[in-house]
C-alpha cells in the first residue's frame, strides 16, 4: 500500500513539473522520471548517506528547461531524505 503512495507522489510530482516548462521539449516527462530517480540515487558508506546522483545532477548542463529538470532532481533528493528518515 505504502508503494501506491510513492508512485502517486511520483505521478503527482512529474505533473507539477512538467506544467511548469518553458519550452516544449520531446520526451520532457520521461526526462523528469529520470532526473527524480538520479535525485534519489545514493550511497551508503559506514552509515553515512552519500547523494551521490543529485551531485551528478549538478554537473549536467541542459539546454532547455534547466530549471525543471533541476527542481526534479532536488524533489529526488528529498524524497530520498523522507525515505530515510522514514525507513
Amino acid at each position: 500500500m505504502f508503494f501506491f503512495f510513492w508512485i502517486a507522489v511520483l505521478i503527482i510530482g512529474t505533473i507539477i513539473l512538467y506544467k511548469n516548462r518553458s519550452q516544449d521539449e520531446e520526451l520532457l516527462a520521461l526526462k523528469l522520471v529520470g532526473y527524480y530517480f538520479l535525485g534519489t540515487f545514493y550511497l551508503a558508506i559506514n552509515g553515512l548517506v552519500l547523494p551521490v546522483g543529485f551531485v551528478i545532477s549538478l554537473f549536467l548542463r541542459p539546454r532547455e528547461n534547466k530549471s525543471v529538470k533541476r527542481g526534479a532532481a532536488i524533489f529526488g533528493l528529498v524524497m530520498m531524505i523522507i525515505g530515510q528518515i522514514v525507513y
